[in-house]
């Protein structure tokens, strides 16, 4: 699904990220003020706002996939810890549908017709989201710490520093798309250890 998502259709070269974020559909989930979006998405019709809206219908299937991972994290611990992350997890899915649905009303309505109140209902779900998942990568992060293999600490640490770079991207929005490196590099290894290596032991 995160392959899906950045891969085609591409935004143009007129959507330009405000505030040095480096991603598109990333600004718009922070966007601030009607010039951010302006900045963006541009007039509609545009062909980035075309294809800002068929990312936002494939990112209900990466939700549904990230909601059912936290639920399987929460079960493979099997402690209060964990089902509080878990928690916090089907949360911040829950804030990205109706991110996700802000996105695409905003998507149809003229730059002149767009209000702020429309534009923050974007944003502070999606503050609400990102706060959600770092603080479920936290969690998650000081249970896989806690675990003697090498390669659980060290998802635990990607997690940590995923978290640490996710909550000062809520202040500085640039930092959350770096945040997804360290994550990413967790969910690999995550998926390396209990789908790749069983299966490979199992020949």
């Amino acid at each position: 699904m995160i392959a899906i998502l950045n891969g085609a259709p591409q935004f143009s070269n007129a959507s330009i990220p405000p505030r040095g974020i480096p991603d598109s559909g990333l600004a718009l989930q922070v966007a601030r003020n009607i010039g951010e979006v302006d900045a963006i998405l541009g007039e509609a019709p545009s062909p980035d706002r075309e294809a800002m809206r068929i990312k936002q219908y494939l990112d209900f299937g990466f939700i549904a996939v990230y909601a059912g991972l936290y639920i399987a994290l929460g079960r493979l611990f099997g402690s209060r810890l964990a089902a509080a992350g878990a928690a916090c997890g089907v949360a911040a899915a829950i804030c990205d549908v109706f991110e996700n649905l802000a996105i695409l009303r905003i998507l149809k309505m003229p730059l002149r017709q767009t209000t702020q109140a429309m534009i923050d209902s974007i944003r502070h779900p999606s503050l609400a989201k990102w706060s959600l998942a770092f603080a479920a990568a936290a969690i998650f992060a000081a249970l896989f710490l806690r675990e003697k293999s090498k390669a659980m600490r060290f998802i635990g640490t990607c997690e940590a520093i995923a978290a640490a770079l996710g909550f000062y991207g809520l202040l500085d929005n640039a930092f959350l798309f770096w945040a997804g490196i360290p994550l990413l590099a967790g969910l690999v290894a995550l998926v390396v250890m209990f789908v790749a290596a069983p299966l490979i032991l199992r020949r």
